[in-house]
């Protein structure tokens, strides 16, 4: 007959196990050098001691949820801190710090994103586009922890430093946001300066292509035929282009000054017949052409003269012709605030000319009918310094080329000369060359031809330079008398 042995109870099954736990927690706290024992040696802590009895009590159903609330108990009644409570206010400022930090990183992963389209970068925009997705989808789960839990994933985010990582991710991203701004602009910039850079090498070409085309259909028009140009290459064309260049001014100072009479309420047309006495214009608008003539004739006085007739200027008569030449290339360069300076002595014989030809063409009362006051004049003869108009700017541009073209006159080794017709002298079309092509009076009465009229008055004195004849400008009056 068989012994059946009676099942151990499950309270001492319980009993068993709790007490080979107590065990291993006795050699990890001897381990420790912690106090499992008390001072006798074999006594358990009186807290274990009560963790065994409440053990006694578990059905063998027990799990093990319910040993860890067994020993979480023992630590408390051991006196363990329990975690701090967290505030309201607190949890709110983390969950709103964590939310501001995924909003920067969606936005610091967009301007990754515009960054990589320009230039177009395939690669860097699957990047960045990923990248964005997987900011945009954090963003969508920290919504829904929201929705289901409020307070929970506040919690969750305020729990441990995480508030401090928040802030810290926040400007981090940014930091990278502005880093990226700023490479754009960077790039845009470049851009920019390159299109400019490609916009002025296209203008240059075009200023070459009108500049080479000028010279063409009029050579010697600009003054950019004289920029490298030499003493021994020197010959007539260029003085032709320095002749041109001076007239244009002219033209333009006598303009400026008949735009002045009429705003002042003069009569040009009165005014140029008390320039040139005697010699009927011919059509409206022809009083221009006196104006320049009284421009040109004043401009030029004494310029067959290396002194141009002054007498502070007698050194000049000693000047060779490179010694002109070398003041002609240095003055085709130099600013008009150099020379318009009067405390620079080199150009102190620039500087009477300016003052002396000013006012001897720009009478007081007209300048007085022009701004109100002879202010300028008072400055010019007082003669420590310029005017500072937009007037006398132009004044001074035009006297510089004149004088210019006079440097440039004795530079030549074969000398040059000057000249002008007299009123009443035959036309000539070898030394002379007539202002206006019209060759009908105002009532439609065909006139005379050129050849069988005479001059008027010399609009722009001729030049002759070696074996060439630069026609002088006149204006042609009524025809010659028959003998």
């Amino acid at each position: 007959m068989e012994v059946v042995m009676a099942a151990e109870p499950p309270q001492q099954k319980a009993v068993g196990l709790a007490r080979r736990l107590v065990r291993l927690l006795r050699r990890k706290r001897s381990t420790a050098g912690s106090a499992a024992y008390s001072v006798a040696g074999d006594e358990f802590d009186e807290s274990m001691d009560s963790s065994i009895n409440s053990v006694t009590k578990l059905k063998l159903s027990g799990n093990v949820a319910a040993l860890d609330v067994l020993f979480r108990n023992a630590a408390e009644k051991k006196g363990a801190p329990a975690p701090p409570a967290l505030d309201d206010a607190a949890a709110a400022h983390a969950f709103v710090a964590s939310l501001f930090a995924g909003v920067s990183a969606v936005k610091a992963a967009y301007a990754q994103l515009q960054l990589a389209q320009h230039p177009y970068d395939a690669e860097a925009i699957q990047a960045a586009d990923a990248a964005l997705v997987a900011e945009l989808s954090k963003l969508s789960e920290q919504k829904r922890r929201y929705a289901r839990d409020p307070v929970g994933a506040a919690n969750d985010a305020a729990a441990g430093p995480a508030v401090l990582a928040a802030h810290a991710d926040e400007q981090r991203h940014l930091l990278r946001t502005y880093e990226i701004t700023k490479r754009k602009l960077e790039t845009e910039l470049q851009a920019r300066d390159a299109e400019a850079e490609r916009a002025r090498a296209a203008l240059a070409d075009e200023l070459r292509a009108a500049r080479a085309l000028e010279e063409r259909v009029h050579p010697g028009r600009t003054l950019a035929a004289l920029d490298d140009l030499h003493l021994s290459g020197l010959n007539a064309t260029h003085f032709l282009t320095a002749l041109r260049h001076t007239v244009k001014s002219v033209r333009s100072f006598a303009k400026s000054m008949v735009d002045k009479m009429r705003r002042a309420g003069w009569d040009p047309a009165a005014a140029a017949a008390s320039v040139h006495p005697g010699v009927p214009l011919r059509h409206p608008g022809d009083e221009k052409f006196a104006f320049e003539s009284f421009v040109a004739l004043k401009m030029f006085t004494n310029f067959h003269r290396r002194d141009l007739g002054f007498c502070s200027m007698q050194e000049r008569n000693s000047y060779d012709r490179r010694r002109f030449f070398e003041e002609f290339a240095e003055l085709k360069t130099a600013p008009a605030a150099a020379f318009l300076d009067a405390r620079n002595s080199r150009w102190g014989a620039l500087g009477e000319f300016l003052r002396d030809r000013y006012l001897s063409l720009v009478h007081e009362r007209m300048e007085v009918a022009f701004f109100g006051r002879p202010d300028q004049r008072s400055t010019l003869t007082a003669g420590a310094a310029f005017p500072e108009t937009a007037w006398f700017a132009e004044f001074a541009e035009m006297a510089r080329r004149v004088w210019l073209l006079h440097c440039l006159f004795f530079a030549f080794d074969d000398g040059a000369s000057i000249f002008q017709a007299r009123a009443g002298t035959r036309f000539s079309e070898m030394y002379m060359d007539t202002v206006s092509d019209v060759d009908v009076d105002d009532g439609g009465t065909s006139l005379a031809p050129a050849g069988d009229r005479v001059v008027g008055f010399t609009v722009v004195p001729g030049f002759k330079v070696g074996w060439t004849v630069m026609q002088c400008r006149v204006y042609l009056s009524q025809p010659a008398r028959q003998p």
